[in-house]
């Protein structure tokens, strides 16, 4: 029995010993924490036309101005990428997160609309000296990563913002092909009945949906693809669902998995992915 289990000790020493070999970037390893300027978070209060949007900074350790990535979750955002967050901070980077109005303690109506103004509004605020300075904050080396819902966003509103100069999208949700081929209401009652069922504070289902369809044109990715071709864009994909519109856009980088909407099983994989990419652009 002592003989068997000595044996498994060794197999697993030697097997997280390969994995450690496999796994050596910065995602994963520690670092020592600058004495003098050191890692810390943030809660921030994001004022937008007198609503209260809550958000959450990671701000990486050591002295200067730092490149910022802002987090964009997905519907309802449930799953805030936290891990990610982490280690991306590890490797000198910046990580903001914050919650679109109408959902999860921030103010005001969840409109998509409001979703696209609010990343330029978090920018803006990000941008203030004031506040650049206190969060080490390189005005100019602004990261959207978006999932899902946030994908699209990212890739909108990252297309038009020069401030923002890298794009990571990952399972995009390109709300103008997605309700191209819908011509009424009564189509999206899936729709209507799932953001119903989430714990938001205020949206009104048929208003956000009927905005979706009043604005399909505006609100398709594939509408800025021209402005796009001038960004650095990584977009991660899951599946082939997105086949049809991401195959219009010029000038990308597309990584292709094998895994679910949310990449629950390919976390060090995905991370990995995002940390190679911002490292070689």
């Amino acid at each position: 029995m002592k003989k068997c289990l000595s044996v498994s000790i060794i197999v697993l020493l030697f097997n997280l010993n390969g994995f450690s070999q496999s796994v050596n970037n910065k995602a994963f390893n520690d670092f020592t924490n600058h004495s003098e300027f050191p890692s810390f978070n943030e809660e921030i209060i994001f004022n937008i036309k007198g609503d209260s949007v809550a958000g959450y900074a990671f701000i990486a350790n050591g002295e200067g101005s730092k490149e910022t990535v802002i987090m964009l979750h997905g519907l309802p955002g449930n799953d805030n990428q936290f891990d990610i967050a982490q280690s991306l901070r590890r490797t000198g980077r910046n990580v903001i997160h914050f919650n679109y109005r109408g959902a999860w303690g921030s103010q005001g109506d969840f409109l998509y609309s409001h979703s696209l103004e609010e990343v330029d509004e978090v920018i803006k605020y990000l941008s203030n000296s004031e506040n650049s300075k206190r969060l080490k904050i390189d005005t100019n080396a602004f990261v959207l990563l978006g999932r899902s819902y946030g994908g699209g966003l990212a890739l909108i509103q990252g297309s038009k913002n020069e401030r923002v100069k890298k794009i990571i999208a990952i399972s995009s949700m390109n709300a103008g092909s997605r309700f191209n081929p819908i011509q009424a209401l009564s189509e999206l009652s899936g729709w209507k009945n799932y953001l119903n069922r989430q714990v938001m504070l205020k949206v009104n289902a048929h208003i956000f949906l009927q905005e979706m369809l009043d604005n399909k044109e505006k609100y398709n990715v594939v509408t800025y693809k021209n402005q796009l071709k001038h960004k650095k864009v990584l977009l991660i994909e899951g599946s082939k669902n997105n086949h049809s519109w991401i195959s219009l856009l010029e000038n990308i980088d597309l990584k292709m998995f094998e895994s679910d909407h949310n990449f629950i099983s390919n976390r060090i994989e995905l991370t990995t992915v995002l940390i190679e990419w911002l490292n070689k652009n």
